[in-house]
């Protein structure tokens, strides 16, 4: 059993997911969101059991329940196999380096539900996985987009055997981003936030694209440099690049 914490993710789960059991805390303003919660679960039929706020404080593991906690069943994640077994004419996936904060985890779940992406694949070492604050960060993004866990290299040999292109993204890259073409069939490799990616990860990309920096800061939040390289590829598919 799991948590799901957040109005927003609340709402998701509730929408999309399995809920066992809805704990709300008690004397909460019933404002619009709040009474859409409640009649979702009710239609539902999900038990609901009103807490102290004090108790939801305690239940807590993100520190910002909003007043909803979702009791569901533990996700399992799936499987690269398994994503790739999808038909898509553009499949597109995202490939995570040894990323550790599941703020970064959670907004680039978010932005991969927005765009479209296929999967995410984390590693099952050195990677945060499906934390609440991953889930409460994601806005509803870690129910829709399929998290894959395992060997990052084991993944790329599996996407090459697909004649799925594979990008990584790193400020050593020699070409900036908006330079590549990112339509097709395709795979962004990205660091976390210490390391970056793994020199041998990178070895193995097809091209290493970058984002330019302008600054004195050297490299983006990992989370942003995904949503630019994601955004980018819808442009170059609505501008109909080759």
């Amino acid at each position: 059993m799991s948590q799901v914490e957040g109005r927003n993710s609340v709402l998701e789960i509730l929408k999309y997911g399995r809920v066992k059991k809805l704990l709300v805390a008690k004397g909460l303003r019933e404002d619009a969101k709040v009474l859409e919660i409640l009649e979702l679960a009710a239609k539902k039929r999900i038990p609901l059991e009103q807490v102290s706020k004090t108790r939801l404080d305690e239940l807590s593991e993100t520190e910002h329940h909003q007043g909803f906690i979702a009791l569901v069943d533990a996700r399992k994640y799936g499987s690269i196999k398994e994503i790739l077994a999808k038909e898509k004419r553009e499949i597109c996936l995202v490939l995570l380096d040894r990323v550790q904060d599941p703020q970064n985890l959670g907004s680039i779940l978010r932005t991969a539900e927005a765009v479209g992406v296929d999967g995410v694949v984390v590693p099952e070492h050195d990677s945060v996985g499906l934390t609440p604050a991953v889930q409460r960060v994601s806005m509803g993004g870690s129910v829709h987009v399929p998290l894959a866990r395992q060997s990052l290299f084991q993944a790329m040999k599996l996407l090459r055997d697909e004649s799925i292109r594979v990008i990584g993204v790193d400020p050593s890259g020699p070409l900036e981003y908006f330079d590549e073409r990112l339509t097709g069939p395709i795979a962004f490799v990205l660091g976390g936030e210490k390391q970056g990616v793994n020199p041998m990860l990178l070895r193995r990309c097809d091209s290493v694209i970058r984002v330019p920096m302008m600054g004195s800061i050297t490299s983006l939040n990992v989370g942003v440099a995904a949503a630019l390289v994601l955004y980018e590829r819808i442009r170059q598919q609505r501008k109909g690049l080759e």
